[in-house]
């Protein structure tokens, strides 16, 4: 009986890593498909003309660093002696950068979590990693933004190498000084890719700089990791700080200065104007038409585009900046749980972002992922959509599973006295190891829910994306049969 219950397990555990086996090749050939057709397209993003006529003159303001239209450049000048378009190349690269940054931190998850396969079977633990390595390539968000001409793709990578390099810190028994050197380059890249990451990026590292002098006293290398941390945050911020501010020319292009006025408006004003307009002081409503206030809550843009300016132009930057804030004093008076209501949820909504971006097809919770889908689908309609809607699907199922599989692992622990024995953190489970990566999603997620007030974007969100795809697999892979089906009384 208990050899049949057994064989029960090892047969439910086959079929189910055989049908994911066939999704994730399902995917991984969509991807290269769409690759394929979409070789010599560009996708209509207003960013991407922008970062090309910024190649053509390299003077970039504070919301622009210098590297990506440097890197636009330098494929446009190859591209004159090689018979394809500057964009093909540099999809190319993207690609490339993309996949090896995967490669990487699938490599150091592998290395920890799956130690024994990878001594006992070190061929089967290298094709296992580039597969999964592929699959995570081609989830729909991240092949789109490797051929696109944006620097959505170039800075995920640099996240995924920093982010692989801090597991290897964390989990290994001595300090290597080349873990920490991918930190500096791949920050040093991010900083002048980026310019929020400056700000975001430098509070992961803080943490994890933190986090090595916590643990110092349980071990003693921890010292030299702690020094090596602090000297990797240094040079890479203050590298990144000279480049910016030599290459960098504020106000160049007339957009508006990211004071903290500024994303009150855009967090707590936006989109309760013409709701709150009747409380605005009379100085507000001299300058601020009712018909402004309606037509300022139709689209986020009007923030930096029409609301701010109007301001600055009627009564100065100085006193915008008051309004701005007074305009959001009156809005949390009258209406604190929705604009608490409202910040809370794009927190969780790009925090899980594959969840959410699943969840808004049904119009469950509101995010920005149609615009994004449609920017790429120019050439190739029914494949993206196919492509795009298998994805979301099949990671709810790994997803879905996975959760079950923790519970029914929680709730067999709860019930079996050995099991309570063993309820110790293990150092090698993908939850624990994928912690930096959780971390800096969360700090991303909170970056952009508080200080815009758009619907999360799951562009900003491709790192979130491979995290929670990341963990969905490997949580799976590493449910043992005896958690498959109900333990026996």
């Amino acid at each position: 009986m208990e050899d049949d219950s057994s064989m029960k397990k090892e047969k439910i555990l086959y079929i189910l890593r055989i049908s994911a086996v066939l999704i994730m090749t399902v995917q991984i050939l969509c991807g290269f498909l769409w690759m394929a057709i979409n070789l010599y397209n560009i996708p209509v993003f207003g960013d991407s003309t922008e970062y090309y006529n910024l190649s053509q003159t390299l003077l970039v303001d504070e919301y622009r660093p210098i590297l990506y239209p440097c890197i636009i450049r330098a494929a446009e000048m190859l591209c004159t002696n090689l018979p394809i378009p500057y964009q093909t190349l540099l999809y190319f690269w993207q690609t490339a950068i993309s996949f090896f940054s995967i490669l990487y931190l699938v490599w150091q998850i592998g290395t920890n979590a799956f130690s024994k396969i990878q001594k006992k079977n070190r061929r089967l633990f290298c094709i296992g990693t580039v597969f999964i390595s592929l699959y995570t390539m081609c989830i729909p968000m991240i092949t789109f933004m490797n051929f696109s001409v944006l620097t959505d793709s170039f800075a995920t990578s640099m996240l995924l190498f920093s982010v692989g390099a801090v597991i290897k810190i964390f989990n290994s028994k001595t300090v290597s000084g080349s873990s920490f050197a991918v930190i500096v380059l791949s920050m040093l890249a991010e900083y002048t890719l980026r310019a929020d990451r400056l700000y975001t990026c430098t509070l992961f590292l803080v943490i994890c700089f933190i986090s090595f002098l916590i643990r110092i006293r349980k071990k003693v290398w921890l010292h030299r990791a702690a020094i090596f941390s602090l000297t990797a945050i240094l040079l890479s911020t203050g590298l990144a700080s000279t480049i910016n501010h030599f290459t960098q020319h504020s106000g160049l292009y007339g957009r508006i200065p990211t004071t903290f006025g500024f994303v009150l408006l855009d967090r707590v004003v936006w989109p309760n104007m013409e709701a709150n307009y009747q409380d605005f002081s009379e100085e507000i409503k001299t300058i601020i038409t009712k018909e402004d206030a309606r037509t300022f809550d139709q689209h986020n843009n009007n923030v930096m585009y029409q609301m701010a300016p109007l301001l600055r132009e009627k009564v100065g930057t100085d006193k915008a900046e008051e309004l701005y804030k007074e305009m959001a004093a009156v809005v949390f008076k009258n209406q604190p749980l929705k604009v608490i209501w409202d910040i809370s949820e794009d927190i969780l909504c790009s925090f899980f972002t594959p969840v959410s971006v699943f969840l808004s097809t049904f119009g469950i919770v509101e995010m920005a992922g149609s615009w994004n889908l449609y920017c790429v689908s120019q050439n190739s309609q029914s494949l993206s959509n196919f492509y795009y809607y298998f994805y979301l699907y099949t990671f709810m199922i790994f997803f879905v599973v996975a959760c079950v599989a923790l519970l029914r692992k929680h709730f067999f622990r709860k019930d079996n006295p050995e099991g309570k024995a063993k309820k110790k953190r293990n150092p090698a489970s993908i939850s624990y190891l994928l912690k930096p990566g959780f971390l800096l999603c969360l700090i991303i997620a909170l970056w952009f829910s508080i200080g815009d007030g758009a619907p999360p974007n799951d562009r900003y969100a491709l790192l979130h994306y491979i995290v929670w795809t990341l963990w969905a697999l490997g949580t799976f892979i590493q449910v043992p049969k005896t958690y498959i089906t109900s333990p026996q009384p």
